[in-house]
């Protein structure tokens, strides 16, 4: 489980997809050529199709990339195809016919850049892929980019708690940990917006749902890497933990949060 924009964020998505007509067998001419040539591979293929298609297969490229095994899976492969269709998404906007299919296609491009940042983020647990400073500075770059198009395109507090996330994980694998306070003081506050929307208080307890304590728990990281004595991190463990007791059914997400803290705090080796 990765928490994501997907493509909930991007209403015409959908529709623009059903009007690509891939191959039904796509996935697996993707997965052959992965194989057989890597992401160079892949993205000769997907230069083939039409405008539409192209940018449904370097999203269905993306997924069978990051989601399925295939050996000499590598982050190098999946950020060079996700550049291509990042590229794409915004050579279309830049010529589209009117401004909602301009904004359309911004949100596509603002939507792989933010998975592109995601995948590339050292916090998913069990994800053992070789990361390098290369890789961080990609994700930090792709994540500061979402946060100018979530504004553009008024995309919400959600969504910008997502991007400033992003921007402050890879701040920190780069141990530049106050730049990641700002952008993770900045989530904070959109994920605190977002869960009064909801309907739900503020804090660090169990009711206020996922969103929240998982930005309190990185900014308390956060805080622990500047050497602040800073409790944040423990205690949206412990609301976590609690909940998952209080509220059955989110248990499966309150345990994703714990584990991705952990995961995370493991990979920045903190004492």
């Amino acid at each position: 489980m990765r928490f994501s924009s997907a493509l909930a964020a991007c209403p015409l998505f959908a529709c623009m997809a059903l009007q690509a007509g891939i191959p039904f067998d796509a996935a697996d001419s993707i997965s052959s050529r992965l194989a057989t040539g890597g992401g160079e591979e892949v993205i000769s293929y997907i230069t083939e199709f039409q405008p539409l298609e192209r940018l449904e297969l370097y999203r269905l490229a993306r997924e069978i990339m990051v989601f399925r095994g295939w050996e000499g899976q590598n982050l190098d492969d999946i950020a060079a195809v996700s550049e291509e269709g990042i590229q794409e998404a915004m050579d279309q906007a830049n010529s589209a016919a009117d401004q909602l299919s301009r904004e359309t296609l911004l949100d596509m491009a603002n939507v792989m850049s933010y998975d592109l940042s995601a995948d590339l983020a050292g916090c998913w647990p069990g994800d053992t892929m070789t990361r390098a400073e290369r890789h961080f500075e990609r994700g930090l770059s792709a994540a500061l980019q979402c946060i100018e198009w979530r504004r553009e395109l008024e995309k919400g507090d959600y969504s910008l708690f997502l991007a400033y996330w992003a921007a402050g994980m890879h701040q920190l694998s780069l141990g530049r940990h106050r730049e990641a306070v700002y952008n993770l003081v900045k989530s904070l506050n959109h994920a605190q917006q977002f869960t009064i929307d909801q309907g739900r208080p503020l804090g660090l307890a169990p009711q206020v749902g996922f969103e929240l304590l998982l930005a309190h728990g990185y900014l308390g990281l956060a805080m622990e890497l500047c050497g602040y004595e800073d409790d944040q991190y423990e205690r949206a463990i412990s609301a976590f933990r609690e909940g998952m007791e209080q509220y059955p059914e989110l248990a499966d997400d309150y345990g994703f949060g714990i584990d991705q803290l952990e995961w995370a705090r493991g990979s920045l080796t903190v004492d």
